[in-house]
Formats: structure tokens, C-alpha cells, sequence
């Protein structure tokens, strides 16, 4: 009979364990240690970058249009895609069109500077918030299913005005000082 935690050859006599089985049975537990540390780090490492979440696209650009997001300034292109925060500027003979996730339009004309400060939005109920700013330029704005299913969490601010859209298509503009 063999007892638990001996080993023992094949005419029954106690062997030791030597440096090559203690590794082999040990690196298992030491995979397993590792793996668990590995994963805290990954979890922790995504816990401090907050997922972003696309808000829209653009779909038409003409002449030199910037978006800045964080601290970089990038070309815009058609098929970019737009975040919460992202502030588009347009040059003198430039212009955008871009289609936020809830089918919303938005166009800015030319001299135009348009942050989408905030962007939410259900899929499965249609149902979000919309807030932006125009600081100075042109905005078309044809509102989407926020528009249909919370047309009171849609909002546009200006230097001087807020407007709480409740119709589905309007235009602004904010002349430069």
C-alpha cells in the first residue's frame, strides 16, 4: 500500500523526490499564481482607460476640417469615427456632414467649431441624450430616434443661447466676434 505524498519505485521502496519532480509538480501551482497576478494587472490596467464609445461617423467632408480629440488634431476623413468630446473645426471654405449612431444629422458649415460634449444612446429602446456645443459657425441639425423617443434629451448650446430641440430639423448660427 502506498501512503499519500510518498513515491515510491516499482518494488515498493520510498524514493525521494529530487530537484527535476519537485519542479514538475510545482509548476503547475507557479502557472497558476501567474496567471492570477497576470490577470489582476490586465483588469486593473482596464479599469483606468474608460471604454469610449463611438457616437457617430462622418460621412462628407469638404476642404480642411479638423477633429481634436484630446490633444491631437487629425484630418477629418470620410469614415472616421466621432467620440463624445470631440471637437470639429471647419476652415474658411470647408464643410462636414456626419451621422451620429441614432441616425441624427448634423452638417457644419464653413469657420466652424462644434464639440459633441456628450452622446448616449439605446439601441434597443431608441431612447439617449444629446448635448453639443456650436461656438461659432453654421449648424444643420435633423434630429434621429432620440429625437422620436426623448426629444427633451436633446440639447445645443451657443455662446448665447441653449436650445432644447424639440423638432426634428433646425439651423444655426453663431456669428464670430
Amino acid at each position: 500500500m502506498q501512503a499519500i505524498g510518498r513515491v515510491q519505485n516499482d518494488k515498493g521502496e520510498d524514493m525521494q523526490r529530487g530537484p527535476v519532480s519537485q519542479v514538475i509538480w510545482r509548476a503547475p501551482a507557479l502557472v497558476a499564481v501567474l496567471a492570477s497576478m497576470w490577470m489582476s494587472v490586465a483588469v486593473a490596467q482596464t479599469a483606468d482607460k474608460p471604454v469610449r464609445t463611438q457616437a457617430g461617423i462622418v460621412k462628407v467632408v469638404s476642404g480642411d476640417v479638423q477633429v481634436q480629440r484630446q490633444e491631437q488634431k487629425l484630418p477629418a476623413q470620410v469614415g472616421d469615427k466621432l467620440y463624445p468630446g470631440d471637437r470639429v473645426v471647419t476652415a474658411a471654405d470647408a464643410a462636414i456632414g456626419i451621422t451620429l449612431r441614432d441616425d441624427t444629422l448634423m452638417s457644419l458649415g464653413p469657420r466652424s467649431s462644434f464639440v459633441l460634449e456628450d452622446f448616449k444612446f439605446n439601441e434597443s429602446s431608441g431612447e439617449g441624450n444629446i448635448a453639443a456645443r456650436l461656438a461659432k459657425g453654421t449648424l444643420r441639425y435633423v434630429s434621429g430616434l432620440i429625437g422620436k423617443h426623448s426629444p427633451e434629451r436633446q440639447q445645443i448650446s451657443t455662446p448665447t443661447a441653449t436650445i432644447g430641440i424639440r423638432g426634428t430639423d433646425f439651423i444655426v448660427e453663431v456669428a464670430s466676434e
